[in-house]
């Protein structure tokens, strides 16, 4: 069985609405796998281990009955686990209840209850918010008030922003905070009615601040394009959001417009669609379509067919989508304070993020490494393809 076949396999064991003939080729193309230690890392690393188990769960003889085994085992296991961090989680989704602050539940915590059948489905390791930055310093007390400890790499700090996303400890229960509604490196020009529109959703004993789905949809597809789309679980999420009944994708458009994220928005949307045809309307997401130049940009940096098959490939930094939105938004005072910034983040910041002192000359070098990444991994990815 060649590669192929089997991110064939997977991206059918992802499919938003499972139908006959889908589960017919799901079933023929697991009995075409000879390695099925390698396919079920890969699956790992795809965080669809879940999925794959749910499409072969009612035909045991479509595997050997060891691997089935092993994924049942890998499913309750995830069960398990993200049954511990919702319990785990109720304090403090009480505690920003009651004090009214803006966190928003986002990402695989929000999903997996709010667009999967089954919260063990989706996997996820720490639980993600988002939060407005005028929140943060009674958020941040609340925090100490239930025993949540700083873990994470970066400089404390009292502002909440793109070089500042903490994540704080409990027990198994790792929370990460944002700053951004969409992840960019600049502040979001609609964030206050983003926070107007917010809503609830029913997580166990309690409820969670969520942003609404048009934003969620945004950000999912900013996220995943941060990541160079490596993970199928991102891609798949946008395809499940993307066909919710009553999704007003005027108010998609209008977020991708007015914020200037139209083709990290379109090239998730598109990459998701071709995966799985028919779970993106084609309307909207035609309204989407960046220009031709940005177009030819997307498509350089992620071509289809690559990530429709998987292949392996070196990630592009983070800050891509803002890059994109900085060339959509054509502000040169703009694109050079974030680049700026971008590229010379304060020492403090380095420092703390690579291990090396604040003093040492050698930072000097991981400042030229982030100079020099976006040229590194171009030439990998045009040695790659020959």
């Amino acid at each position: 069985m060649n590669d192929p076949q089997l991110s064939r396999l997977f991206v059918l064991s992802c499919r938003p609405d499972p139908d006959c003939a889908g589960r017919a080729e799901v079933l023929r193309l697991a009995g075409a796998v000879l390695d099925w230690d390698k396919a079920l890392a890969k699956a790992e690393g795809e965080g669809i281990l879940p999925l794959l188990y749910w499409g072969l769960r009612d035909d045991p003889g479509a595997v050997p009955g060891a691997v089935l085994e092993k994924l049942r085992l890998a499913f309750l296991r995830n069960l398990a686990r993200t049954t511990q961090l919702y319990r785990e989680m109720e304090p403090f989704l009480g505690s920003i209840r009651r004090s009214g602050l803006r966190a928003a539940l986002t990402k695989g915590g929000r999903l997996a209850f709010d667009v999967y059948s089954d919260i063990a489905l989706r996997p996820f390791w720490d639980v993600d918010f988002i939060v407005h930055p005028s929140d943060w310093a009674e958020l941040r007390r609340i925090l100490d008030s239930l025993g949540f400890v700083e873990a994470s790499a970066g400089p404390s700090g009292p502002a909440l922003d793109w070089a500042y996303s903490p994540y704080f400890r409990k027990g198994p229960l790792f929370l990460e905070f944002h700053g951004s509604p969409l992840g960019l490196h600049f502040p979001s020009r609609g964030e206050d009615g983003f926070w107007s529109s917010a809503g609830r959703l029913q997580v166990r004993g309690t409820e969670a601040l969520v942003l609404p789905a048009e934003n969620e949809l945004c950000y999912l597809c900013v996220h995943a394009q941060q990541h160079s789309y490596q993970r199928l679980i991102w891609l798949a999420d946008i395809a499940r959001l993307a066909g919710r009944a009553g999704l007003d994708w005027s108010w998609v458009a209008r977020i991708a417009r007015d914020e200037r994220i139209k083709g990290p928005v379109y090239y998730g949307l598109h990459l998701a669609g071709a995966l799985w045809p028919g779970s993106v309307p084609a309307e909207p997401l035609g309204a989407l379509r960046p220009g031709p130049a940005e177009m030819a940009g997307l498509r350089f940096l992620w071509p289809e067919t690559a990530t429709a098959a998987r292949a392996a490939a070196p990630a592009w930094p983070y800050y891509m989508p803002s890059i994109f939105s900085l060339w959509e938004r054509r502000d040169p005072a703009l694109a050079a304070r974030m680049l700026g910034q971008i590229f010379f983040p304060p020492r403090e910041w380095i420092a703390s993020a690579t291990g090396v002192p604040a003093s040492s000359p050698r930072l000097y070098g991981r400042y030229a490494e982030r100079l020099l990444r976006p040229a590194v991994t171009a030439a990998r990815r045009l040695m790659d393809r020959g």
